[in-house]
């Protein structure tokens, strides 16, 4: 239970430093108790919502909702659980008392009608719910459902309901344990108005209209590295330990290199490089707008997180460069025969190439070709 507490904590500290603009109750939340709960939620600086739990004397230990400004719109954001089973409520939470989860969402949503431009449900409920809420509560934009235990619920999360559209409403379901994350890029025109997709060409002119996508956190998605140097600390002592900001500032890996540097030795290799699709990758970013997303930058730079971190600051490390296939050898430009580059595996390719991720085929022994550099002359 203490390494447990210490977990607690340092998920606090990393939700903190990601900007989380609210959280939904869980069970595992209470797992430590609703007493400890209720002290480490001070530690917040977002709120966490749970619109079905009051305690006996009739207070709720948490809001039901709140309202965020999202660039220039007022967003409404609910939560609530699905009712525990007694078992769970007599050991974790005795004092606690849940109603309807269906019923205070909509009595959330109700009270604050007039107030927001879009509403977002976070919700740890029933499948049945999601469906229910989607078709018949109005001013509902976005469901969030991550709850994936029994009842009524699948419990594999299969690809075709981890994002959709029911009833005009868009309806997200990642998978959970951290695997992946969901994501939703809205563009909003009519408020009450139903959502449609993307892809949709029979879409109405002037309609809202939502992307929706699910990113596996696989090897090709960067780690941050603050949340990096805080879990790796952790883990070495399975204690959490309070770090300033200062500490966890952020600096450049010396051992990246850089293709600038490579082309010193190596100009005709250089040369055909830049005449493949890997040195115009960041450049494909540019032209669909996603340049600042950090779930695609890993892929389309060298080195995003260990040479650097901010989207908007990508400096000399555009492109998928040499060290994005060759790995890193720092040592080589001083002692080319005592430290000489391995050859390219193409187990590489599939952090980046992998069909699950980008809906395209792809075959190493047919890519390779394209992008391997002209054979060395050595003496």
């Amino acid at each position: 239970m203490k390494q447990m507490d210490e977990k607690a904590k340092l998920l606090i500290d990393a939700y903190n430093r990601f900007g989380t603009a609210a959280v939904c109750l869980g069970e595992h939340d209470m797992a430590l108790g609703l007493d400890r709960l209720l002290e480490l939620a001070k530690e917040l600086k977002f709120p966490l919502l749970c619109a079905n739990m009051t305690l006996k004397d009739g207070t709720r230990p948490f809001g039901g909702s709140t309202i965020v400004d999202s660039q220039g719109r007022k967003v409404l954001l609910v939560g609530a659980i699905q009712i525990p089973n007694e078992r769970f409520i007599g050991k974790h939470c005795p004092d606690a008392q849940f109603t309807d989860p269906y019923e205070a969402i909509k009595k959330e949503i109700d009270q604050s009608r007039g107030k927001f431009d879009l509403c977002v449900v976070l919700g740890h409920i029933d499948r049945r719910d999601v469906d229910r809420l989607a078709a018949e509560v109005p001013g509902i934009d976005v469901i969030v459902e991550p709850h994936s235990h029994d009842r009524t619920e699948i419990t594999w999360i299969t690809e075709d309901i981890k994002t959709g559209l029911h009833e005009g409403t868009v309806l997200l379901k990642p998978s959970g344990q951290g695997s992946e994350f969901a994501r939703a890029d809205l563009w909003f025109r009519s408020q009450g108005q139903k959502w449609h997709d993307i892809w949709d060409e029979e879409t109405p002119a002037g309609s809202n209209v939502a992307d929706l996508s699910v990113a596996a956190l696989a090897p090709h998605i960067g780690r941050h590295p603050q949340m990096e140097m805080l879990v790796q600390a952790f883990v070495r002592s399975t204690r959490y330990q309070k770090s300033s900001d200062e500490a966890l500032e952020f600096s450049p890996v010396p051992h990246f290199l850089g293709a600038t540097t490579c082309a010193g030795c190596h100009p005709q290799q250089a040369a055909f490089w830049k005449g493949t699709s890997h040195a115009d990758a960041y450049q494909t970013l540019v032209e669909t707008g996603d340049q600042f997303r950090y779930d695609c930058m890993p892929c389309h730079v060298t080195g995003y997180g260990e040479t650097f971190i901010d989207a908007h600051e990508p400096g000399r490390w555009k492109d998928v460069q040499c060290e994005s296939c060759h790995g890193n050898n720092p040592r080589h430009p001083v002692q080319p025969k005592a430290f000489p580059w391995d050859k390219v595996d193409a187990d590489r390719c599939w952090a980046c190439h992998n069909p699950a991720e980008t809906r395209v085929e792809f075959d190493p022994a047919v890519a390779m070709p394209k992008i391997a550099c002209p054979p060395l002359k050595r003496n």
